[in-house]
């Protein structure tokens, strides 16, 4: 009895390891994603992201995307990798390396990348592609989510604080390129500007670069020189020139875009019109998770948490009734009684 009882533990035991290296094995061997394979969705904890830049990641555009991707590994236990200095040439060839390794997210994080991005999510529709700006007027696969930073509701915001604040008239604007997404936000400041000062003239400079220091600097000092007391910096480096001044004697404030400047600037900056792609990762995350991945363009503000103006805390403090304005019309553009005009061509007659 006693062997016969042994004999049938030895065959159960003989069972549950050759299960147990199937499932291993099974594991081990499971494929990549396949060309139009089906994939079950993963769980959030198991979720693999990459984000390819084309720029250093200390650009804003690219800081305001790590920052993000960061606080999402650290409190939604995502797999976050990322390179940066990507060529548009050498793209694809990143792309394909992330998904057979089995990256279940794939962020191109640059308006030159979306049309390899088109081609490849036709390839792969089981990975979902989150594709950073691109034109609005063609069609993108389904897999495919196109975002950008549509926070003009902010700009306009940071537009009337600037309105308010020059005594000279002359705001500058410091500029990679004047392209759709870029004068976007340049015009909605503008409006904001003018919506309290009429008389408020508008100066832009385009540095023909998507990160530049250097000329963004000197683009800003010749701004400042011809009597801008002002400076919008859409393009890293305008905030030294105006710290530059300050050190000098000279008023001149300061407002930057995508990222919070106040320890840059800290003594010329009124506020930030800043990205904060926190809602937007983990609305991706959501999403994969869940199954209910929806291609599309999306156009997120300040009502979805990811547009935002953002007070240098010094400045607010000394200037507690101009800050107490601007809130109030941010307020109205949350409840619908103010509409801020979405404008993608610069002419710079518009604004004086």
């Amino acid at each position: 009895m006693r062997n016969s009882i042994l004999g049938s533990t030895v065959i159960v035991l003989i069972i549950i390891a050759a299960v147990l290296s199937l499932y291993i094995l099974g594991g081990a061997l499971s494929p990549s994603p396949q060309k139009g394979s089906s994939v079950a969705s993963p769980t959030a904890r198991s979720i693999k992201i990459a984000v390819i830049y084309v720029t250093p990641i200390d650009e804003p555009w690219n800081q305001a995307m790590h920052e993000a991707m960061v606080w999402a590994r650290e409190n939604l236990g995502i797999t976050y990798s990322y390179v940066e200095r990507i060529s548009e040439a050498d793209v694809e060839r990143i792309i394909r390396q992330y998904i057979q390794t089995g990256y279940d997210i794939i962020i191109p994080h640059s308006w030159g990348y979306h049309q390899t991005t088109i081609k490849v999510a036709k390839e792969y529709p089981s990975v979902s592609f989150a594709q950073g700006s691109g034109p609005t007027d063609i069609e993108y696969p389904r897999n495919v989510l196109v975002y950008d930073y549509w926070i003009q509701e902010a700009a306009y915001l940071a537009g009337i604080a600037a309105g308010k604040l020059t005594k000279s008239n002359l705001i500058g604007v410091v500029a990679a390129y004047p392209v759709p997404d870029v004068v976007r936000l340049i015009n909605a400041f503008a409006a904001g500007a003018k919506s309290v000062n009429p008389n408020v003239k508008i100066r832009a400079i385009f540095i023909e670069s998507w990160f530049d220091p250097v000329k963004a600097k000197e683009a800003a000092k010749a701004l400042i020189a011809s009597g801008a007391d002002v400076i919008y910096g859409d393009s890293y480096g305008a905030e030294q020139a105006t710290e530059e001044a300050y050190r000098s004697g000279r008023t001149v404030y300061f407002f930057g875009t995508i990222i919070d400047y106040s320890k840059l600037a800290p003594n010329t900056l009124v506020a930030s019109v800043v990205w904060d792609l926190r809602p937007f990762i983990k609305y991706l995350v959501e999403l994969k998770t869940n199954g209910t991945w929806v291609g599309g363009i999306l156009n997120w503000g300040i009502k979805e948490g990811w547009a935002k103006l953002v007070w240098n805390p010094s400045f607010a403090q000394r200037n507690q009734a101009l800050v107490a304005d601007v809130e109030r019309v941010k307020q109205d553009i949350i409840e619908g009684r103010v509409s801020v005009p979405i404008i993608e061509d610069w002419d710079p007659k518009r604004w004086g």
